[in-house]
């Protein structure tokens, strides 16, 4: 599975989680698609405009910050209303209306309805285990169903889990690294080379010639 595809598919619960979430129970393949294709262009935006703020601020650590961030959500447009810089300047005050709306957004019934859809905040009824404020996500549980162990070994070095430890690939044929197989070819074509350079100084007869005519040559 390449890359893009790899994506797509872990971004298609979250939005099935939020269709739900807002009273949708059926779509079409084509609108999933869609919706799907529109939110990762969305976050690739945002994590551009986050990622050029934070090279333009603080280039010898071009790591965002909260900063850059909050300067990617007005970018994107995440944050409205907003009042351009100078007329916050004129007005001798920081609009926070945007920012406000945001948080209320996040903090409010929509969001947490998400989160109860998507298993991280219990629905009415559920025997809760006090000693787990939240569910597993997702791809944690779905992972777990996939996986015969339960453990995280199978997924090493994927995208889905740990990244493995480097280690030497053995070719086939008993070399341990590239570098040595380089060597080999080298030394063989070098040992090819003397013994053509050997042969072309012994003269041999024509073909044509009888047996006894060529040891007359």
């Amino acid at each position: 599975m390449s890359g893009s595809n790899l994506h797509n598919a872990l971004l298609r619960p979250p939005i099935i989680q939020i269709l739900r979430a807002q009273g949708f129970h059926s779509t079409r393949p084509s609108v999933l698609e869609s919706i799907q294709d529109l939110t990762g262009r969305y976050l690739i935006i945002l994590a551009s405009a986050a990622a050029e703020h934070a090279a333009n601020a603080h280039p010898y650590d071009p790591v965002p910050d909260l900063e850059d961030i909050y300067q990617a959500l007005q970018d994107a447009g995440a944050i409205r209303p907003q009042l351009r810089e100078w007329e916050e300047e004129w007005q001798g005050e920081e609009d926070m209306r945007g920012l406000d709306a945001f948080l209320g957004w996040i903090t409010g019934p929509v969001h947490r309805e998400i989160r109860r859809v998507a298993g991280f905040v219990p629905s009415e009824g559920d025997m809760v285990d006090p000693d787990a404020v939240e569910k597993e996500d997702y791809l944690t549980a779905l992972k777990k169903k996939h996986s015969k162990t339960g453990e995280e070994s199978r997924y090493a070095g994927t995208v889905l889990g740990k990244s493995a430890e480097e280690h030497p690939i053995v070719i086939e044929g008993g070399v341990p690294s590239i570098q040595d197989w380089t060597a080999q070819v080298r030394a063989r074509a070098s040992e090819a080379a003397a013994a053509d350079s050997d042969s072309s100084g012994v003269s041999s007869a024509p073909s044509h010639l009888s047996e006894d005519e060529a040891m007359g040559v």
